[in-house]
């Protein structure tokens, strides 16, 4: 098993695949990271995800915030969204934390923030191109870097690895490259680790995330790349998920193997998908070249509920 660790010279393209360290985040996820076109599990899920529950994925989905488009329109996070990625950075210990992020003080000069004061926006103005976040966010990743701390698959090394490493293996078929960054890169096991933020941990919350969001694509990405790399499978692929709102509980859950192998299907077809678009210069949405309206009904349910509503109120 070949865990070979390459440091990136920070100026050429990716031209071998492997383990490469140094590589800044807005570096990975930029079109010239490779010496070809690359995509990663973000990528290959915004383009098809049949598990996808309350958003749609296609080619056109992928194409308008891809970084390979001219035009792409910058994705705007949502406050979740910002809670999730400065937790990345706070709890895995990234080194550029203050490059990237500004905390916002709660009051200035003995006035509480208010963003029409003048006093708010010029903070806003001297912190400009920087994610900003609220002591309130700060205070839930405290919280959930507290729970974390207590957690005693945490306290075996559950989340020890190399910290800011990406890998990269160029698929056979289509000639595109894949790349993953994993939170943690194990040290000396093929056990892959990945921190979720998230709402709830109920049972069907954590699998209706698993599904929407295709974190079992995300696995499964991880299993093809680093099978290219090491010659060997995966051990497993966990998720630890944190609940973003006091008491900030967790759940932690390894996805089976049929799942990861159900991932892997589903992004072949993903990657194909991308593959022809590339080619063809043409992003097509979910019904492009369509050329008749479908039918749509109403679910079983609703019309059950409907049908028995009129039943009753036409009743003599």
């Amino acid at each position: 098993m070949n865990m070979t660790v390459r440091k990136w010279d920070r100026r050429s393209p990716i031209l071998m695949p492997g383990i490469v360290s140094g590589i800044p985040i807005d570096v990975y996820h930029s079109a010239g990271i490779t010496d070809g076109p690359s995509i990663s599990s973000t990528g290959l899920r915004a383009i098809y995800n049949p598990a996808a529950l309350y958003h749609s994925t296609s080619p056109a989905h992928y194409w308008v915030h891809s970084p390979y488009n001219p035009k792409r329109i910058e994705v705007e996070e949502t406050a979740s969204m910002i809670l999730g990625r400065a937790a990345h950075h706070l709890l895995f210990g990234e080194k550029s934390f203050k490059e990237v992020f500004a905390i916002r003080p709660d009051t200035i000069n003995g006035i509480k923030w208010h963003g029409t004061k003048p006093e708010c926006k010029g903070w806003m103005r001297d912190h400009e191109g920087l994610t900003v976040v609220t002591t309130d966010q700060i205070d839930k990743i405290r919280g959930i870097a507290e729970r974390l701390q207590n957690e005693p698959l945490v306290k075996n090394g559950l989340l020890n690895g190399l910290i800011e490493h990406s890998a990269f293996a160029k698929d056979p078929e289509t000639g595109i490259w894949l790349r993953i960054r994993p939170d943690a890169m194990p040290n000396d096991s093929l056990d892959f680790v990945d921190l979720k933020v998230t709402k709830s941990i109920r049972e069907r919350d954590l699998q209706k995330t698993i599904e929407d969001y295709g974190y079992y694509q995300q696995g499964a990405l991880v299993q093809t790349v680093m099978r290219q790399i090491t010659g060997a499978e995966i051990n497993s692929f966990t998720l630890v998920f944190a609940e973003s709102s006091p008491p900030h509980c967790i759940e932690i859950r390894t996805l089976k193997a049929e799942d990861l192998a159900r991932g892997e299907k589903v992004n072949r077809i993903g990657l194909c998908k991308f593959a022809e678009c590339w080619k063809t210069k043409r992003w097509p949405g979910p019904s492009d070249g369509r050329a008749d309206a479908r039918y749509i009904e109403l679910g079983e349910w609703a019309g059950k509920r409907i049908d028995e509503a009129v039943q009753e109120e036409m009743k003599p």
